[in-house]
């Protein structure tokens, strides 16, 4: 019985194995459309006009500076390159279209409709490092490296907005949530305490309808720390890239606090958020690529090759697009939809017969054990059966005629020096004559063993009448036809070993 049961264990297993496919990685979501090279020279900085599908790249040789329009659609050049008169390390689009150049000590724009340059729209006391616009708001926001400061500036005059906010050291990256009108910036710096040297990493916010520092919030004091930051407008959440400790600042921008480390190794710099698919891009400037960085699971789930050194982001929220300026081109990666979910079919194991239905009818020609003889059938010396004697009166009251005399039972074992009144006589197999394995009495009447299994046909044992208080009324046949024949070889079966072992112990001293 242990051999199929472990069999039918084992065949379960290797079903369920076999119908269980193995896990594969997702495919990347995001795909490389196509790579921008400038016509001469090498990119310096991308900003895109999802409006317009355009893209702006700004381009120097050392001598030559150019300004190229792209289609973000088919990736050709739209019209002739402009010359600058000066290479435009920074760009930032504002209203109407307007593209703000920085162009080391000033600003310029461009008309992106008429495609015509002014240069010295906004004149700066220092170096231009970095610009961010709130189009919306009408504001232009520089950083001033030379200057160690952020100005607010008017975008329709031209005119700063109150007095700039001064940092300790020059600001190391510029961003500005266009919702609430707030722009923010880092910086990183050194100072001697204690005969020490200690970096300060700090996170500045500046008010863009006053221009003034309204807060700050400290990152950390690891050098070469603090650098590129981006905005979630949607969840007010701020990311600041931390250059050499390989990780990514969270910060809840209303209480202004840290909130968490993202772990982004490769010397994250340049930052980029889409709040459509809630999705962080993070430039490895020592990896070539660009890390895909799911907030929400605290993990990079993707990565995008580039070119060397990838040093700027701009992204269209509208098409989820990225690009990426690295290695003096431009790499166009899209986000793909994911897609759809294939539903997992509940794998049906195989129906099998587990040999435990075999097991169970084992017994009847083969029992591994002995079976346990129940209480109330538990085979006690049955006594000799009375000899009638000439004047005995029938024991069933209600048969007034005197019954056939008893048939002589046949004997089941040649071991048997005698047959044993009330038991069955059957041989393996074969359903028995006189009832049950209980003790019966001389007319077939069932006394301890339970009902008496005859067919509705088949006539009482003995040839006496049927009983009158029993399962059934005399002339009745409303016995169960119910029993099968696996049941009355069963009872046969057992009733064939109590036999056997009945006379084994009288034939035991």
């Amino acid at each position: 019985m242990r051999a199929p049961l472990l069999t039918a264990a084992a065949v379960l297993a290797l079903t369920s194995t076999a119908a269980t496919p193995p896990t594969s990685p997702p495919p990347p979501l995001h795909e490389t459309l196509r790579t921008l090279t400038p016509p001469s020279g090498s990119a310096l900085n991308a900003e895109v006009d999802p409006a317009a599908n355009r893209l702006y790249v700004s381009s120097s040789d050392g001598t030559a500076h150019r300004l190229t329009t792209y289609s973000t659609t088919t990736g050709d050049p739209v019209g002739e390159p402009v010359a600058l008169p000066a290479p435009a390390t920074v760009m930032a689009l504002g209203a109407s279209g307007t593209l703000y150049l920085g162009l080391s000590t000033r600003i310029a724009a461009y008309d992106t409709a008429s495609g015509t340059l002014t240069d010295h729209r906004i004149t700066i006391d220092g170096s231009v490092s970095h610009l961010a616009a709130d189009p919306g708001q009408g504001r232009l926001y520089v950083g001033d490296q030379a200057a160690k400061s952020v100005t607010v500036y008017d975008t329709a005059t031209g005119a700063p907005v109150g007095e700039p906010a001064v940092l300790p050291f020059h600001p190391a990256g510029l961003a500005v949530d266009t919702t609430h009108h707030t722009g923010y910036a880092t910086y990183v710096g050194g100072a001697v305490e204690n005969g020490s040297v200690v970096y300060r990493n700090v996170l500045n916010a500046v008010d863009g309808t006053t221009g003034r520092l309204t807060g700050t919030v400290s990152l950390g004091s690891t050098a070469l720390g603090s650098m590129g930051v981006t905005v979630d407008p949607v969840g007010r959440t701020g990311y600041v890239a931390n250059l050499a400790a390989g990780t990514v600042s969270v910060v809840e921008l209303r209480e202004q606090k840290v909130t968490g480390t993202l772990t982004v190794d490769g010397n994250p710099k340049a930052l980029a958020y889409d709040p459509g698919t809630s999705t962080l891009y993070a430039a490895r400037t020592g990896a070539s690529s660009v890390a895909v960085v799911d907030p929400a699971k605290g993990e990079v789930t993707e990565t995008i090759t580039t070119g060397e050194r990838p040093a700027a982001l701009a992204l269209d929220p509208q098409e989820h697009t990225l690009y990426t300026v690295a290695g003096g081109a431009v790499t166009q990666t899209v986000r793909k939809a994911p897609p759809e979910p294939t539903p997992t079919p509940t794998p049906t194991p195989t129906p099998t017969n587990p040999t435990p239905t075999a097991t169970a009818t084992e017994p009847t020609t083969e029992p591994t054990t002995e079976p346990t003889d129940p209480p109330t059938q538990e085979p006690t010396d049955t006594p000799e059966p009375p000899t009638p004697s000439p004047t005995s009166t029938p024991t069933s009251p209600t048969s007034p005629t005197p019954t056939a005399p008893p048939a002589e039972p046949t004997p089941t074992d040649s071991t048997s020096p005698e047959p044993v009144t009330g038991e069955t006589t059957g041989s393996e197999g074969t359903t028995g004559t006189t009832g049950t394995t209980g003790a019966t009495d001389t007319t077939g009447t069932t006394t301890a063993g339970g009902a008496n299994p005859r067919t509705p046909d088949q006539p009482a044992s003995s040839g006496g009448p049927a009983p009158t208080g029993g399962l059934a009324a005399t002339g009745s046949r409303t016995l169960p036809v119910a029993l099968t024949a696996a049941g009355l070889t069963a009872l046969g079966g057992a009733a064939l070993v109590l036999n056997r072992r009945r006379a084994a112990r009288q034939d035991t001293p």
